[in-house]
């Protein structure tokens, strides 16, 4: 019993997270008119989003009275597990860009220009701790430990891990997001499983988030100081810089592109997805849950079945089905309204 409590207190915070969220879309429907939204600093917006799962995670310890630590697995790892998460998250990036790219001949990309807005306007410090670890705290916390946690059997991890996967993705409320968010949920619900810790998956959160805003301000330097060497070697005109300079935007490539870099990086995702299991396998040997980990990817035997069913809960309540319903109808609604004319 206590455990179907808290597979449904999880699904009733995902509703809450999914409600608050589309409050404040009403209210900048409505007030949109009145006050410049658009124009508000690009810090601002994800401070106001972090700001709105932060507060559903504190009114859901309030009600529920459980130990904040224990409930989302904040619990020490092996050390060494720091130094195997760092190769494990750049083995996973191959496949997570090829979907992205993949998932950008088909929607929209609707966080360049955020995270643009952000590395154009702060120190780079400053830019890293609101894009990659403020988010690596709260997200985490909200979607491995909270939702994942309160769907968890240890007889079973991987219902928990899908579905927290699923709505992990569905959040994002675009298309292009989910697609990616998905899979990487998926891939931290399983770092989670290795290494008995949340601590782990904060740690790919922030790698993943801080490499794209590192990018984001290496880049245009690169870029800076390539296009200085080829105008001081005289070969290449000023007008043909600029020329080179305004076409590389996504909004210039088109979708079989997309898909094409996809397929390029298909092998590379391969790869990196075997490496990845080692890496997981060897996480799992330090922190002594390398039997816990084999057993995700084995074949039950009958006991082990018996097991299962004995101890199955009813993940999918009416709470969680009408939260994702609400996120999946809006994304349909952005992505129809962002190829209007």
């Amino acid at each position: 019993m206590e455990k179907q409590k808290r597979a449904t207190g999880a699904g009733i915070f995902f509703l809450v997270l999914v409600g608050v969220h589309m409050l404040l879309e009403l209210v900048l429907t409505i007030f949109g008119d009145s006050i410049d939204f658009d124009n508000l600093p690009a810090w601002v917006s994800i401070v106001i989003s972090q700001s709105l799962i932060i507060l559903p995670i504190i009114g859901y310890f309030i009600v529920t009275k459980q130990n904040v630590l224990e409930a989302i697995r904040f619990r020490k790892m092996h050390i060494g597990s720091v130094f195997l998460i760092i190769p494990l998250t750049y083995c996973l990036y191959p496949l997570l860009i090829c979907i992205n790219a993949i998932s950008m001949a088909f929607s929209n990309n609707m966080i360049a220009q955020t995270l643009t807005g952000i590395t154009g306007s702060f120190p780079y410090p400053v830019a890293l701790s609101l894009v990659a670890l403020l988010p690596a705290l709260v997200e985490e916390t909200s979607f491995r430990g909270i939702i994942l946690n309160g769907f968890h059997r240890d007889s079973n991890p991987w219902p928990a891990i899908l579905i927290s996967a699923l709505c992990f993705g569905a959040m994002h409320l675009n298309f292009n997001q989910f697609s990616y968010a998905f899979v990487l949920g998926i891939m931290m619900g399983v770092t989670l499983e290795a290494s008995g810790s949340i601590l782990a998956t904060m740690l790919i959160h922030f790698l993943y988030n801080g490499t794209s805003t590192s990018l984001m301000y290496l880049l245009p330097k690169m870029m800076q100081w390539s296009t200085s060497t080829l105008e001081a070697s005289g070969e290449v005109s000023q007008e043909q810089i600029d020329q080179i300079l305004n076409s590389s935007t996504t909004a210039n490539v088109e979708p079989w592109q997309f898909i094409m870099v996809g397929g390029i990086l298909l092998p590379f995702a391969a790869v990196g997805m075997v490496l990845a299991w080692f890496i997981w396998y060897a996480i799992a040997k330090l922190n002594h849950r390398d039997l816990i980990f084999k057993g995700m990817f084995t074949r039950k035997n009958e006991a082990q079945k018996q097991a299962i069913r004995a101890d199955k809960v009813k993940i999918m309540t009416v709470f969680l089905w009408i939260a994702l319903a609400i996120c999946l109808v809006y994304m349909i609604v952005v992505e129809v309204m962002s190829r209007m004319p």
